[in-house]
């Protein structure tokens, strides 16, 4: 095991290129304090998509907390964009490809799923139906267990990877920052690293000046086999502000809202 877990973090070293000499900086601390405040605007570009999920049932397309787009056939070993907008308890998400695009607008205590087919200048909306969406109740418990979904899973992996562990839940990775500096292109980069049981995951976040543009990881896990496992992820971060754009918390005009709320009183 000694041997596996020495290779996992020199072949981690290699694929991230740590500089040993660097400068400590936490040009991060922005970033999470952003999401920790509840209001934000993030767009992104996933350029290696993880791996295709198949969703054998064929029954549920959307994933207790976020969006399954690993189920997604269309979407498999695609680029991926994505966008999530926050406002205190209100959360937008969308990810595809700017011609097919799952979507998700969550209004206090409701979920509204729908889909979105863009040709040309032609946009498409479709929730149970065409033009038709319902709102299903917003799952706090999922949310609790898997934390809120930032896009697809690798957005989301990569936004937790960041926050301080209390903001976790019992079975997200705990990362600890192991170094800090600048490329010789001028970028500037933050390094961190989890090692949990035979795994290990490395994630660098690159800064120009201050301000996030791309993250890139790389996983290392111990298989059943006994050989080394491994996958890499890279994001190109095209905005992540602390401004909400309010504009994409409401439905989109095409939508009816068909929901059979209870009245109160």
């Amino acid at each position: 095991m000694k041997k596996y877990i020495l290779a996992i973090i020199l072949t981690a070293a290699l694929v991230l290129n740590i500089d040993a000499n660097a400068a400590f900086a936490d040009s991060l601390d922005a970033y999470r304090q952003m999401i920790q405040n509840g209001q934000y605007t993030i767009r992104y570009e996933n350029v290696m998509p993880s791996s295709h999920v198949t969703n054998r049932d064929r029954i549920e397309l959307f994933g207790s907390s976020g969006l399954a787009v690993a189920q997604n056939d269309y979407l498999i070993d695609k680029p991926l964009s994505g966008l999530i907008v926050a406002f205190a308890q209100d959360r937008y998400e969308e990810v595809g490809d700017g011609i097919f695009d799952m979507c998700r607008l969550t209004r206090g205590d409701e979920n509204f799923f729908f889909t979105r087919k863009t040709d040309g200048e032609h946009v498409k909306y479709y929730g149970e139906k065409r033009n038709e969406v319902r709102a299903q109740v917003r799952n706090r418990l999922a949310e609790a267990v898997e934390g809120k979904s930032f896009g697809d899973d690798d957005m989301t992996r990569l936004i937790y990877a960041m926050l301080p562990d209390n903001l976790k839940s019992a079975n997200m990775p705990r990362y600890t920052h192991v170094k800090s500096g600048q490329l010789k292109d001028g970028l500037k980069y933050e390094d961190y690293k989890s090692t949990d049981d035979g795994a290990m995951s490395a994630i660098r976040y690159y800064f120009d000046g201050d301000r996030l543009v791309k993250i890139a990881s790389a996983d290392y896990r111990e298989g059943s086999d006994g050989k080394i496992e491994s996958s890499r992820c890279v994001v190109n971060v095209l905005e992540f502000k602390s401004k909400a754009e309010e504009k994409y918390l409401t439905l989109p005009s095409a939508l009816k809202d068909v929901t059979k709320r209870k009245k109160v009183g």
